[in-house]
């Protein structure tokens, strides 16, 4: 897998966000994105079938499967945004945490886009 990431991966962008309490008595929360983390990943695109499938329950426009090295866990699992090729995704949660697979020494994460 280490000389597939190498040959077949590709940088994508982390985009972890801050959150600040703007009213205490309301508890509304602002967030404001910090400056992207580059890391290297294999990205794959997914259909609209087999993103049906692995991604259920969520309208999606566009689907990508990527794999990381589990290093990355926590920078993953705090990411607000995902960026690859100027396109903002972000990443399959279920109740409130996003789901990883972990296959030996990487991480497999689907992301998507939302319907507009």
């Amino acid at each position: 897998m280490k000389n597939l990431l190498k040959q077949f991966g590709k940088y994508i962008k982390i985009h972890i966000a801050s959150e600040t309490i703007d009213d205490p008595l309301e508890k509304n929360k602002i967030k404001t994105l910090l400056s992207s983390l580059p890391i290297k990943a294999i990205v794959i695109d997914l259909t609209a079938t087999q993103a049906r499938w692995k991604l259920s329950g969520i309208d999606i426009a566009n689907a990508k499967e990527i794999y990381i090295d589990k290093k990355y866990r926590t920078l993953l699992e705090l990411s607000e945004k995902i960026e690859i090729d100027g396109e903002y995704f972000e990443g399959w949660k279920n109740y409130g945490k996003m789901q990883i697979r972990e296959v030996d020494n990487y991480l497999r994460v689907y992301i998507y886009n939302k319907k507009r």
